[in-house]
C-alpha cells in the first residue's frame, strides 16, 4: 500500500495448524513486564528454534518459505570476511550481518543495488529494547551524506493471530522517501510450528 510515496509493508510468520505442547517459556523469560523491556534474539528473524540463551549469535539457519517455496534464509556463511545470512526472495539475493554494536541485523548486500553497500544498517532490532523506544542511526553508503535511519518499537510483546510474544516495529529510512518505510511484524516459531507453517515476508 502506497501513501504519499511511501511503501507500508507487513512481514509476519504466518503459521498454520495448531501445535501441541508449545514451550513458550524462553520467550516469556525474554520479556520483563515491569520495565516493558525485551531481549530480541537473532532466532526471531531466522525462524529457527530458540533455547532461550540471551546472546546475540549467528546460529545455523535453513528456512524455506513462501507459497511456492521460493524464499529462503540460510547460513551463516562468509562474505568479504564477515559472517552473513543469505536471504533469497524470488531471485533477489540479500546478505544480512550483525551490526558492530550488536543492536540489529542489517543488509550488507542487495542484488537490486549491487554497487550500494550501506554500513551499519538495522533492518531488524536485536538485543534489549523497550516498548516505544526509538533509536536513530546514520548509515554510510559510500557516497553522499550519511543516510538517517530510525527504528521504533511499536509493540514489544503482544499476541498476533493467536501467537504470543510477537513483535511489531517501524523501520524508517531517510524519513520515508521512496521505499524507505516498513512496518514489520514477526512472531516466534517453535519447532512444531515451523514444521506446520509458512513464512510471509516483504519484497
Amino acid at each position: 500500500m502506497r501513501a504519499k510515496g511511501a511503501l507500508l509493508t507487513a512481514v509476519c510468520l504466518a503459521l498454520t495448524g495448531v501445535a501441541r505442547a508449545e514451550d513458550w517459556s524462553p520467550w516469556q523469560r525474554a520479556y520483563d513486564p515491569a520495565t516493558r523491556t525485551r531481549f530480541i534474539p537473532v532466532e526471531l528473524w531466522t525462524g529457527t528454534h530458540w533455547d532461550g540463551t540471551q546472546e546475540i549469535r549467528m546460529v545455523p539457519a535453513a528456512l524455506q518459505f513462501g507459497p511456492r517455496g521460493d524464499k529462503s534464509i540460510k547460513g551463516p556463511t562468509t562474505w568479504n570476511g564477515i559472517e552473513v545470512y543469505e536471504r533469497l526472495n524470488r531471485g533477489k539475493l540479500q546478505l544480512f550481518a550483525i551490526r558492530d554494536d550488536r543492536t540489529g541485523l542489517g543488509r550488507v548486500f542487495d542484488s537490486r543495488y549491487p554497487d550500494l553497500g550501506c554500513q551499519g544498517e538495522v533492518k531488524f532490532p536485536l538485543g534489549r529494547w523497550k516498548q516505544g523506544e526509538v533509536r536513530e542511526y546514520y548509515l554510510n553508503c559510500g557516497r553522499g551524506r550519511p543516510r538517517p535511519l530510525k527504528v521504533t518499537i511499536e509493540d514489544i510483546d503482544f499476541v498476533y493471530d493467536g501467537v504470543p510474544h510477537s513483535l511489531r516495529f517501524h523501520w524508517l529510512l531517510m524519513e520515508g522517501r521512496g521505499r524507505g518505510t516498513d512496518m514489520l511484524r514477526v512472531q516466534p516459531v517453535t519447532r512444531t510450528r515451523l514444521r506446520a507453517g509458512k513464512r510471509v515476508a516483504p519484497d
